[in-house]
């Protein structure tokens, strides 16, 4: 989001001062002390170092740790919608042509271990996710700095667009991107001591936000505790969070119901949505709902055959009942979706391709032309994705597309699916929004030029040079073009390429012990809040 005036950047600096006053004023009346206690069924965090993280465990607890030059506020909808300068002291100077922005960092922000973050705190970041040691999946959102090539390719520690003097760092683009700002409040851009080493098995480096990592022992605990140097505006009431991984899901859901436990970072089983909304209500307190910016998908693996067909692909995408699916998700899952974008997003045209109810069995071994075929599925190990990988067997055995279904732990699977030369067919998997524009969408999940051999993102391997071309033209565009062009590019690859077979868009449904308070379900995060969440005297 790139403000171009200077009075709209006024403006905006005008409304970071009140709601900071606000923030830092209101955070008294929220219980302080006390330890919340998390459970993750299933599954670790697959890291955290903020460089390398990219998936939705390891993301929450990275939100409730990470400074950032800018950042979503701790805040229900719109608030928590709406950037804000963070270590910046204000929104950034814009340059003229709109390819340069310069940040002042502010002087009063330190890591967990006294040291001061500055501007070369950040320089440590850029230069981290530019490494190519590192294998960043941050390169997907960096590729527009000027002299990013270099850097890329290991020529230079940090691309010729990134300059630090004194307390500034300024980054220069290629073109003018509305979505720079956006971007940085990523947790890939969270702020790193100048003397974090570049491991590509990640490190867990020092934190400046409000709480920091005082505990990593894989697959058995997390710890976060307040950041001693923390004086910003975000809030931090509980003395500290304890995680414990790989928890029985089951057990999990009961532990919370009896108090004994707080939360499940990984999700309530489906099958208790309804008894608890009958027992708890919705958003009364301990059982909440709310639409998240997110799609489920099957994605097809366009460089393997025989997936290479796109006649099989669209096939598969008339084969299967996208109700059935989501109904094994349980009571207020969603709703869904043959489609790319979500309804939450801006530019969106329902063009009704698929069938989201009933199957269109005819049609598809019409595509099929009677062949048989052998593929892999690749899935987690709950027992929601084990029921939706069956309902998906059963309807494409129907076409000839015998499915082997393969499941990992969710960390497992994230790590598996990101390599490029993994021989799946087929994942089933889903997408939470970074930042609310099409591109988090469409570029990261489906440009060809974002394919990268390890922490790839774009799951079909899709590479139309065609597309390629039209993906990149819609990510230069700005207002109403910009999102008009990427909702008849969500129809047209969709339609023509079928790259996916999009299943649904999801609510977040989330169940807390009685003695969680002061909730807030952070619409960018799609998630509860970790940061703003208070333990009830």
């Amino acid at each position: 989001m790139r403000a171009p005036t200077v009075g709209l950047l006024a403006i905006a600096a005008c409304g970071f001062a009140v709601w900071f006053a606000t923030a830092a004023s209101g955070s008294g009346h929220a219980n302080q002390g006390g330890t919340l206690r998390i459970n993750i069924s299933k599954s670790d965090v697959t890291n955290l170092d903020p460089q390398i993280d990219y998936e939705a465990l390891g993301y929450s607890v990275l939100w409730a740790t990470c400074v950032k030059l800018v950042y979503y506020p701790d805040r229900p909808a719109p608030l928590g919608s709406q950037l804000r300068p963070e270590a910046a002291t204000g929104l950034p100077r814009v340059s003229g042509d709109g390819r340069t922005y310069t940040f002042t960092i502010r002087s009063s922000y330190r890591f967990n271990t006294g040291e001061a973050v500055t501007a070369r705190s950040f320089g440590r970041t850029f230069e981290r996710i530019f490494a190519p040691k590192m294998s960043s999946p941050g390169v997907n959102f960096v590729g527009d700095i000027v002299g990013a090539t270099a850097a890329l390719k290991g020529n230079v520690a940090l691309p010729s667009g990134i300059r630090i003097k004194g307390n500034t760092l300024s980054i220069t683009l290629t073109k003018a991107a509305p979505d720079l700002l956006a971007r940085l409040a990523m947790n890939f851009f969270c702020a790193v001591p100048q003397n974090t080493p570049l491991d590509p098995n990640g490190v867990t480096p020092a934190m400046a936000g409000p709480y920091y990592i005082a505990e990593r022992t894989p697959n058995r605990r997390i710890v976060l505790k307040p950041n001693p140097y923390y004086h910003g505006p975000r809030p931090h009431n509980v003395a500290e969070i304890d995680f414990t991984p790989n928890a029985d899901q089951q057990t999990s859901f009961l532990q919370i119901e009896k108090n004994q436990a707080d939360f499940d970072l990984f999700g309530t089983p489906p099958t208790e949505f309804a008894g608890l909304a009958k027992k708890f209500g919705v958003n009364r307190g301990r059982f909440w709902v709310h639409p998240a910016m997110t799609v489920n998908y099957i994605a097809l693996n366009t460089q393997r055959p025989p997936f290479t067909d796109a006649n099989l692909r669209h096939a598969v995408n008339f084969a299967i009942s996208r109700s059935a699916i989501l109904a094994q998700a349980g009571f207020k899952a969603g709703n869904p979706t043959d489609q790319v974008l979500p309804p939450t997003m801006r530019g969106l045209r329902d063009a009704k391709i698929y069938p989201l109810s009933t199957p269109d069995v005819e049609r598809a071994k019409a595509l099929t032309g009677g062949k048989q075929y052998n593929v892999t599925l690749y899935t987690t190990t709950d027992n929601t994705a084990t029921r939706q990988a069956q309902v998906i067997q059963a309807e494409l055995g129907k076409i000839g597309v015998h499915v082997n279904i393969k499941q990992y732990a969710f960390g497992v699977f994230v790590s598996k699916v990101g390599v490029t030369t993994e021989p799946y067919d087929m994942v089933a998997t889903g997408w939470i929004a970074d930042y609310a524009d099409p591109y988090d969408f469409v570029n990261i999940l489906l440009s060809g030029n974002k394919i990268t051999k390890s922490n790839n993102q774009n799951l079909a391997q899709f590479n139309d040079p065609k597309f390629n071309r039209e993906i990149n033209q819609a990510a230069e565009l700005t207002g109403p073009k910009r999102f008009s062009t990427y909702g008849k590019l969500d129809v047209d690859i969709s339609r023509v390429a079928a790259p996916w077979a999009s299943l649904s868009n999801t609510n977040t449904r989330e169940f807390v012990s009685g003695h969680v308070g002061c909730y807030v379900f952070q619409p960018i995060l799609g998630a509860m809040d970790l940061a703003a969440t208070c333990v009830k005297k």
